[in-house]
């Protein structure tokens, strides 16, 4: 591995880091478009719900997600990021989510709208690569391990 000095190292982590924080908004606020620019263009994604199903390239990442239904919402919380550079432009991690779902027809009250019943916890697997645009998922691989 090309030596990174502790900076270079930190800035990698942390860029891959942002790429989780960023995902679950992205997702969360349905602007789908915007996956295009934390994914690699030949990217493979697994849905957690789904995880034998490999999506590949961003085209049809992007395809699946748009093809979500409009009315169903998403509140991802994420934790434990932990990312492990393999080389100076490769990196892998995972994280825990926890995943709220509502539907856009549940009322709004001051307190939010009431999440559906059934909740989904899990972890993704992650590849990250350094490419010319910055740090971008190379492969992110979901899978659910307990649900309410």
């Amino acid at each position: 591995m090309t030596q990174l000095n502790e900076t270079e190292m930190r800035n990698a982590e942390l860029a891959c880091s942002a790429l989780v924080i960023e995902y679950a908004e992205i997702v969360d606020n349905q602007d789908y478009v915007r996956l295009r620019d934390i994914f690699a263009e030949d990217a493979v994604f697994a849905r957690p719900t789904n995880p034998q199903e490999n999506l590949r390239g961003v085209d049809e990442i992007v395809a699946m997600f748009t093809s979500r239904p409009r009315n169903r919402l998403t509140h991802h919380i994420i934790s434990n990021i932990r990312i492990r550079l393999e080389t100076a432009d490769t990196a892998v991690g995972t994280c825990r989510v926890l995943l709220f779902t509502t539907d856009a027809a549940e009322p709004e009250t001051p307190e939010g709208r009431k999440a559906s019943p059934k909740q989904l916890m899990g972890t993704y697997h992650d590849r990250y690569v350094r490419t010319r645009n910055g740090w971008r998922f190379a492969e992110r691989r979901g899978g659910i391990s307990l649900h309410t």
